[in-house]
């Protein structure tokens, strides 16, 4: 593999990965035109014939375009460039420098599971999101592609690629120095009962229920007209409750020379390289219910690596505090504080230990449930705050990623001497929220993130 120097094609079943969306449909064609018949006469007489003779020509006409498609699909290795070149009518020649690569993800439909493939996404540097995609290969080849171009793109530290995670302590920071599994490359791992139970104490899973049980008592009662305006929030809620299971099976992070390696999927299986220095914010959140557990779920804005479904990166679906002080232990090391873990801990919960600063009393008539739990802590390095009420949020956003700040104050907190201040930062929807503080201690905060920008 190192000496990849001719063009070659990825796998020939690529084009039934591709493909068998076709065929599926050309099915679903036939039977929406056949609703009128029995099920014995959709498969006998003269329609069928013709019915299938017209199938089988739409079908080699798809066919021939997908084999047209693989037949052109070629790419290349060298020592400085990935090339991949496209298109059979429209030609697409496609490149990305290998020293510009931060991460490669490995994605397996499921077709292309079934058929031992996996497909190639290049995260590089100074993009919003893949550039270049390489489909399909042979797993094993895919891995084996992977892991060159990154020894490639790192240079000589990556020479030795089980290194474990002990052997850089830059990864883990101060956070995990009372945990064990700390010298382990497993960060995080999610039980299957675990997830479950996650998913069952959520307030979409409740409303998701509600729905059902709406369905069942009109469809006993016999008012059937008022199912279909139950029906659109039951089929929302299975997309959702299929796409956060999807996203917690067989959940696995772990660390690696330049930060983390998350997995998971049941019909599609991911792999997403998450490069610790392009990380921008990361949010932790407790939903009502999991603060019984003491389970959190957390996300990244990182620049080049997004969720094909979010705009956040989900790096953790459930877990507990341990393993939340792991993960941050790679992506945000330093929090310009020593007791990071104390820290921590205070910032997903509630108080003003170690130098928080709450909102003032006079927004309790704002917010009667949430504002004791508010709160920031402006450090070193890192700005981290905390609001919300049954879902409850703490922010961390490192001063020299914010892009922009932004004063608020409507006129009830205007009259009760309050205001917000939201940090803005790329890579995702993360941000910074400081909620409901005290005016003048908003604007000093404002002016002084100002000249830190100014300084930059």
């Amino acid at each position: 593999m190192s000496q990849n120097s001719d063009w070659q094609r990825v796998h020939p079943a690529s084009p039934i990965v591709h493909g068998w969306l076709a065929i599926v449909g050309l099915l679903y064609i036939y039977w929406q035109n056949t609703d009128e018949l029995s099920m014995a006469e959709r498969f006998s007489g003269e329609r069928l014939k013709w019915t299938v003779v017209l199938g089988a020509a739409a079908l080699l006409v798809v066919l021939a375009f997908y084999f047209l498609s693989w037949y052109f699909t070629r790419y290349k290795l060298t020592e400085t460039h990935v090339y991949v070149n496209s298109g059979a009518l429209f030609r697409s020649q496609k490149q990305a420098r290998i020293d510009k690569v931060q991460g490669i993800d490995i994605a397996q439909p499921l077709i292309a599971r079934l058929l031992g493939l996996a497909e190639l996404r290049f995260d590089v540097a100074d993009s919003s999101e893949s550039v270049l995609r390489l489909a399909f290969l042979r797993k094993a080849e895919a891995h084996e592609l992977r892991q060159l171009i990154l020894q490639r793109a790192t240079g000589p530290s990556a020479a030795n690629p089980t290194a474990s995670p002990s052997q850089a302590p830059e990864h883990t920071g101060t956070f995990a120095a009372n945990t064990p599994e700390a010298s382990t490359p497993l960060m995080a791992k999610v039980p299957i009962t675990r997830l479950f139970a996650s998913l069952f104490l959520q307030l979409p899973m409740l409303i998701g229920t509600l729905a059902c049980v709406v369905i069942v008592v009109l469809w006993l009662s016999g008012i059937t007209g008022m199912i279909a305006a139950v029906l659109p929030i039951l089929l929302s809620f299975g997309g959702w409750f299929y796409k956060q299971l999807n996203q917690g099976w067989n959940y696995t992070a772990s660390a690696t020379d330049t930060g983390m390696r998350i997995s998971y999927g049941l019909a599609d299986t991911r792999q997403h390289s998450i490069p610790a220095g392009r990380v921008q914010a990361i949010s932790i959140t407790a939903p009502l219910l999991w603060r019984l557990f003491g389970w959190y779920k957390l996300e990244v804005n990182v620049l080049g690596t997004k969720s094909d479904e979010l705009d956040n990166l989900q790096v953790l679906p459930v877990g507990d505090f341990d393993a939340v002080t792991r993960i941050m232990g790679i992506l945000l090391p330093d929090l310009g504080i020593s007791n990071q873990r104390e820290v921590l801990s205070t910032a997903v919960s509630t108080g003003y230990n170690h130098g928080f600063i709450g909102s003032p009393p006079r927004a309790k008539l704002l917010s009667p449930a949430a504002w004791k739990h508010q709160g920031f802590l402006s450090t070193e390095t890192t700005v981290i705050s905390r609001y919300g009420w049954l879902a409850r949020t703490a922010s961390f956003v490192p001063h020299h990623r914010v892009q922009g700040t932004e004063f608020r104050q409507g006129p009830w907190e205007k009259r009760r001497e309050l205001a917000g201040v939201r940090l803005h930062c790329a890579g995702g929807n993360i941000i910074g929220y400081l909620h409901q503080i005290d005016a003048q201690t908003a604007a000093e905060f404002t002016l002084a993130q100002a000249e830190r920008q100014a300084e930059r």
